[in-house]
């Protein structure tokens, strides 16, 4: 009888347990929702995807002094940064970025 019961209580345990997981929401982090910002350098030209129209775009030197700053008003934007060769901190809005100019 003990042996039944046992059986018994572990199979309601286990269908409960599984009933339980297939009603569990996830909910995905807000940066799934929203587009990635991307950014691409070509020689001396910069592309950015994504961006939310009229966010700030600055270009920041490796020891912190800004060198460039634009407003990004298209979702695909091109941008031509004269620049000397040399590696970049971009900031596109709260996201960044490095840039290598070669």
């Amino acid at each position: 009888m003990r042996k039944c019961f046992t059986i018994l209580f572990l199979s309601f345990f286990l269908l409960s347990a599984s009933h339980l997981a297939a009603q569990t929401t996830t909910y995905p982090d807000t940066q799934e929702q929203t587009q990635r910002i991307g950014v691409v350098v070509s020689e001396k030209k910069m592309t950015v995807f994504n961006a939310p129209y009229n966010t700030s775009l600055k270009v920041f030197s490796l020891v912190g002094v800004k060198v460039a700053e634009f407003k990004v008003t298209l979702t695909r934007q091109d941008f031509y940064l004269d620049l000397p060769i040399g590696y970049y901190i971009v900031k596109v809005g709260e996201q960044t970025f490095k840039i290598a100019i070669r």
